[in-house]
């Protein structure tokens, strides 16, 4: 009988059922080992209450990296020589990814996979096949169309959920040779795009392709953008590229129409921070030495630090 009034009062709502176990907050820094992985993007991904990361090796590999500190991979692809920025796309199961290394010219686009197996399911060539184009960062809208700067083109490509491929806009300002890097989708709509060379902000509307600046100091070596839940934009700048003024630092703006007000600004601990990830415990900026990558010389891990 007890059990009988104890299932009605749980169907009428009159007992609390038991709260689900909750996942461990992530520690302020997480330092796995990650011998020679060389990440550049980095995501949240809330099935597996971890932070996932590229690579850029063969084969291409994307790990989780939970609370325990451990990098555990997810994917591994043969077929592509590394991986930049990623996203989670956790209403379609998916992790989309963009493809193509800095270290070894070829083709470049975006590959998409099954969030829980990790297994390919469409790879967009955003290269026409050639050895030109720098693919560098996507970010994705609520129905599942994926944004992709190219730096050297100084594009940026819309994909659609069927593997449609067009160019949304291409953009004097977005170039020279390392311009059109970091890119976030903000729930009003647009996208905000990151110049990596001059620093400059730029809003990008998908409905009516047009690049308007937003009006914000210039964030030199601007690489990684997120975007927090109250509407701050964080900015991640490093100096791999060697351009005059840039450095390692996190910036954090408030995002007002056409103007980006500057709320704080940190010196980053780690030398080569690339890109940023926005968690439940909190926003985690991504150092995968990529000064190391760059020179030649080996990794033994990565560091994810609590902004």
């Amino acid at each position: 009988m007890k059990r009988i009034l104890l299932i009605a009062a749980l169907a009428l709502g009159l007992v609390a059922a038991p709260a689900p176990a909750t996942a461990a907050p992530l520690p302020d820094v997480l330092r796995p080992a990650a011998a020679n992985l060389f990440p550049e993007g980095v995501a949240w991904d809330p099935s597996r209450h971890a932070l996932l990361v590229g690579s850029f090796t063969t084969p291409a590999r994307i790990s989780a990296v939970g609370a325990d500190g451990v990098a555990r991979t997810v994917v591994s692809d043969p077929d592509l020589p590394g991986f930049a920025g990623l996203k989670v796309d956790p209403r379609r199961h998916r992790i989309v990814a963009v493809y193509g290394n800095p270290a070894t010219p070829g083709p470049s686009g975006i590959a998409m996979y099954d969030l829980a197996t990790g297994h390919r399911t469409r790879l967009v060539d955003l290269s026409g096949g050639s050895n030109g184009g720098a693919v560098n960062d996507v970010a994705l809208d609520p129905h599942g169309t994926a944004y992709v700067t190219d730096a050297q083109a100084g594009a940026v490509y819309r994909v659609g959920t069927d593997g449609r491929a067009t160019t949304l806009v291409r953009d004097s300002r977005l170039l020279p040779a390392i311009g059109a890097n970091g890119i976030v989708w903000h729930p009003r709509g647009f996208l905000v795009v990151v110049n990596y060379t001059t620093g400059r902000l730029f809003r990008l509307d998908p409905r009516h392709p047009r690049l308007t600046g937003i009006h914000a100091p210039a964030l030199v070596g601007g690489d990684g953008l997120a975007l927090r839940p109250d509407g701050t934009l964080i900015v991640v700048t490093n100096a791999l590229a060697g351009v005059p003024g840039s450095r390692p630092a996190v910036h954090e703006l408030a995002l007002l129409g056409h103007l980006a007000v500057p709320l704080r600004t940190r010196a980053w601990p780690d030398p080569a921070p690339t890109t940023v990830a926005v968690t439940p415990s909190g926003a985690y900026v991504l150092d995968g030495h990529l000064d190391r990558f760059l020179a030649g010389t080996p990794a033994a891990d990565l560091v994810l630090r609590r902004l």
